[in-house]
């Protein structure tokens, strides 16, 4: 499935949020493949829904992508950003806007190891990489996300995920990880 494909007819600010971040990588030589996770691959995200998508990379550009990132915050209002490295292999970048919607843009280098579960929608693929990494292997649920991994740096990211869950009325997950977030504080 090409980035074509993909409508979100009901959440044109999602959708404008990856095309945005298909213009910014895709010219890359650098950067070979992106895959839209979670509830806006499956179809079921709604307005505060964020765009979680995936960035396969080669050569090390995963650690020289801030043309990318720039491309990409060109233009946007950006409330809060946050940054780091899941590990040598794996750049983050995750992004709450002034519009209240929100994006996470990882980037992997082709050595890092990582399956892909559904929901999965791919954006591009230049060098036939997506499929050799899928899994039938469930995602991550919220439920089992860590808290705290980020530090103070991250509260602010942690608490605005509570927010979308409390307003989709998903009181039990959001008190739950506030509780697993107030034991490591």
């Amino acid at each position: 499935m090409s980035q074509d494909d993909l409508t979100f007819e009901h959440l044109p600010l999602q959708y404008e949020l990856v095309q945005s971040v298909c213009s910014a990588f895709l010219p890359e030589e650098n950067v070979v493949a992106a895959v839209l996770l979670g509830s806006l691959a499956s179809g079921q995200g709604d307005r505060v829904s964020d765009a979680d998508i995936l960035v396969f990379t080669q050569n090390g550009f995963h650690q020289a992508a801030e043309s990318c990132f720039a491309s990409f915050e060109s233009g946007k209002e950006i409330f809060y950003c946050l940054d780091g490295f899941h590990s040598e292999n794996a750049y983050f970048k995750k992004y709450i806007f002034n519009d209240l919607t929100s994006a996470e843009i990882h980037c992997l280098d082709l050595n890092e190891s990582f399956e892909i579960s559904k929901p999965y929608k791919v954006l591009f693929d230049k060098a036939d990489v997506v499929n050799t990494r899928l899994t039938d292997k469930p995602a991550p649920k919220h439920e089992d996300f860590l808290a705290y991994t980020n530090g103070d740096k991250g509260l602010i990211w942690e608490l605005f995920d509570c927010i979308k869950w409390l307003s989709r009325d998903n009181h039990e997950l959001a008190k739950s990880y506030l509780k697993k977030l107030a034991d490591k504080i």
